[in-house]
């Protein structure tokens, strides 16, 4: 696991909270020029579920994968980030898209803060980085503690 910083390209997406019927998430990213953060709200089996449909990905240069974490739109609390994964050329390199939509409720007095603020960005990513994403994000997902880690490559 590294923490996000502008030199540290990847996403992280961590367990904050749970209860018996719904996970708080913190899915922090950046590919060095951009980044944004939320705390988006899934279902306990949610972070199992993204791991069957990204496990094995690219299984060909068409191959497309998508994972929604939360909801968009105003009225909704926490956020919402969604992550597109697809092959950017004929010999499968990876890239993934990334779209996070922020919800600051936090600090009603201060009302430019509740604004939902978006960051959509793309990043390369390798296949055995996202086999170890999948990994640790059935880990996570078992032990509702500590984080997932997608590193993105500079290519």
């Amino acid at each position: 696991m590294k923490p996000i910083t502008m030199g540290n390209a990847g996403l992280e997406l961590k367990c904050r909270w749970y209860d018996v019927d719904v996970l708080e998430i913190s899915v922090s990213a950046s590919n060095t020029a951009f980044s944004g953060s939320a705390f988006p709200y899934v279902s306990l089996d949610h972070l199992a579920e993204a791991a069957v449909i990204l496990d094995g990905f690219p299984r060909d240069t068409s191959d497309t994968r998508e994972l929604r974490f939360g909801t968009p739109g105003e009225g909704f609390a926490g956020g919402f980030v969604r992550l597109i994964f697809s092959c950017r050329d004929l010999s499968g390199h990876g890239v993934v898209e990334v779209e996070i939509e922020s919800k600051n409720e936090s600090q009603p007095e201060n009302s430019w803060i509740q604004a939902s603020q978006t960051s959509h960005f793309f990043a390369g990513v390798e296949a055995n980085a996202v086999d170890d994403f999948v990994k640790e994000l059935r880990l996570l997902s078992e032990t509702k503690n500590g984080a997932a880690w997608l590193t993105f490559s500079s290519t």
